[in-house]
């Protein structure tokens, strides 16, 4: 699955000024959803993460790749979009920040018939880290790092099982969210970021003793009711962009009358949440 390709993606929360960064920091990356729960079938179920720390997101030089398997033994896969992270704007974020994408008509095996299926969201996280050059100042720095991996297993079921939320204000939803983390002691200036780092200006050193930190803060992550509203939609109006819509959509009269939330939240009252279709 490529990592650069244009996908749903939901971008935002940054602050009018920025405030100078000291070290250590941690980056944070948690899955927001799913969660290792009982849900019920769905024509659009999201797959959804927010990065916390995320203006230091762009110096791990960040990248998704994501399979959603039907049954833990891995006997059939489903189409995701792929989450462009390119296509973030992190400059100046506060987080969380959220990026997502989505299944369509998440259902039971066997057309639906089964009373229950397990799924597994096989994740994985691209991170790079760099050193200062110890020969010449005017070469790159040395880059390293490679693919973290995770994973979340969750249930389709017939009876029993809720409708998919976001909203993981709950403690008891987001206490066993997901995440990977990473310890920063500092950042490098990529001396040509043109051709090196995927563009970005700077690459981002980790701790030598301790580059992922033993246990995260997923419940700051956490996504209101605002979020995830904006969330559903937008991934339901992705959906019905199609040329052929996999999913049961309004017309386009309909959609047009109706009540949609707009493309601007306030989330706090410092920082905004923008959403962004990359379709």
């Amino acid at each position: 699955m490529s990592l650069r390709r244009a996908a749903v993606l939901l971008a935002g929360a940054w602050t009018a000024t920025a405030t100078a960064l000291t070290f250590p920091q941690t980056v944070e990356v948690d899955v927001v959803f799913p969660r290792n729960e009982t849900y019920a079938p769905a024509a659009v179920f999201p797959v959804v993460f927010a990065f916390q720390n995320p203006a230091l997101v762009p110096t791990l030089d960040p990248g998704f790749q994501l399979e959603l398997w039907q049954n833990i033994a891995h006997n059939n896969s489903l189409a995701l979009p792929d989450i462009d992270l390119g296509a973030v704007n992190f400059t100046n974020s506060t987080g969380p920040l959220y990026v997502y994408t989505y299944a369509l008509n998440i259902n039971t095996t066997n057309a639906g018939a089964d009373a229950s299926t397990q799924y597994n969201l096989a994740w994985s996280f691209s991170a790079g880290n760099c050193s200062a050059s110890t020969t010449d100042s005017t070469e790159a720095a040395s880059f390293g790092g490679g693919f973290v991996f995770n994973n979340v297993i969750f249930t389709i079921a017939k009876e029993g099982g809720v409708a998919p939320s976001i909203n993981t204000t709950d403690a008891d939803s987001c206490k066993d969210l997901s995440y990977l983390a990473f310890n920063l002691t500092g950042t490098l200036t990529v001396p040509d970021p043109t051709r090196q780092w995927d563009g970005h200006a700077s690459c981002a050193e980790f701790s030598d003793t301790m580059p992922t930190p033993a246990s995260g803060n997923p419940c700051a992550a956490t996504a209101d009711a605002s979020v995830a509203a904006s969330i559903m939609a937008g991934a339901t109006s992705s959906a019905c962009a199609a040329a052929t819509p996999a999913i049961s959509c309004p017309s386009k009269s309909a959609a047009m009358g109706a009540a949609v939330p707009v493309s601007v939240y306030t989330i706090s009252a410092w920082t905004v949440l923008v959403f962004a279709m990359m379709l």
